[in-house]
């Protein structure tokens, strides 16, 4: 196989903020930066928030796509970006502001009241344009609350979540190297939508799966969305293995070796003696004052006779 050399954007050839050689234009590197790309992340990780429904779950997988940049920049050339193109354009401006208007968002769905009166009986031009486009929100809205540290098994569901939604992430770019598809081609923008309200829909069954006890299958949606995941990765190992199976340098290997030692380790301690210990604490508490409870009643009655 052989990855396309097509030009995807020249990101990482000079890092310089303040370019002293061009007194004309000495912050040309920062606006060669602001191309459509910073469009479609701004609105890219709007719309992921509005699906994963969680400040924490959208920063975090935030962050860990721009350490995976890094980390295979030596498979996919156009990985490669200055820092303060990781960090600051992406990560901060871009993606930062799309989870916090995400967030905005959802605070807006979430307190959203609903008016049954008929149109032509709201006075005002601009009460009946609100009403018109209110026909085009959500009925009803649920508030997600991931829980992440409750159990282990939820944990390590959110876990695998977050890995599925990032090896969507990648087969992204994955796929329009190994299939030589120009980053502009209608098939990239298809597939994004498809996948984004797939995406709504499998998040929904998927927290209901984890958080209704009466809930006991996993959700259709679910299951099209991990055999599209399946498909494409092999996909990507059929046409890009020469690609994906480029040694990784030395210092990403020990960066992940570092972070899986880290991660389990931190696991382990959580759920083996920090929340044990916690919840020993509070029902402790809850015993006590229950006691203390059943102290002042029997004074009461005492007092009373």
């Amino acid at each position: 196989a052989v990855v396309s050399t097509q030009s995807t954007g020249d990101y990482s050839s000079n890092c310089k903020i303040y370019d002293p050689e061009v007194p004309d234009d000495p912050y040309h590197n920062v606006w060669d930066k602001m191309d459509w790309f910073v469009i479609f992340h701004l609105t890219g990780w709007w719309a992921k928030a509005i699906v994963f429904r969680d400040y924490w779950m959208s920063f975090v997988l935030s962050i860990t796509f721009e350490i995976l940049e890094y980390s295979l920049e030596h498979q996919l050339p156009n990985f490669g970006e200055c820092w303060w193109d990781h960090w600051i354009l992406d990560a901060v401006i871009c993606n930062g502001l799309g989870i916090w208007l995400g967030i905005k968002t959802l605070d807006v769905l979430e307190s959203k009241t609903y008016d049954w009166r008929d149109l032509w009986s709201i006075p005002g031009n601009r009460g009946k344009f609100q009403r018109v486009l209110s026909q085009f929100t959500p009925h009803s809205w649920t508030k997600f609350d991931w829980g992440y540290t409750e159990d282990v098994k939820r944990w390590f569901a959110v876990v695998g979540i977050c890995t599925a939604i990032m090896t969507f992430e990648l087969n992204s770019f994955y796929i329009k190297a190994v299939l030589w598809i120009p980053p502009p081609h209608i098939v990239n923008y298809s597939r994004a939508l498809v996948i984004l309200f797939l995406g709504a829909v499998s998040m929904r069954e998927q927290y209901e799966y984890m958080s209704n006890p009466l809930c006991k299958r996993f959700g259709q949606q679910s299951w099209v969305a991990i055999c599209i995941l399946v498909t494409e990765c092999m996909i990507v190992y059929k046409f890009g293995y020469e690609t994906i199976s480029k040694p990784f340098p030395p210092h990403v290997i020990a960066f992940w070796v570092a972070f899986v030692v880290i991660f389990l380790s931190w696991s382990l301690w959580n759920f083996t003696y920090k929340l044990p210990r916690r919840r020993r604490t509070t029902s402790g508490r809850e015993v006590s004052e229950s006691v203390d409870e059943g102290d002042i009643r029997a004074q009461r009655r005492l007092k009373s006779q």
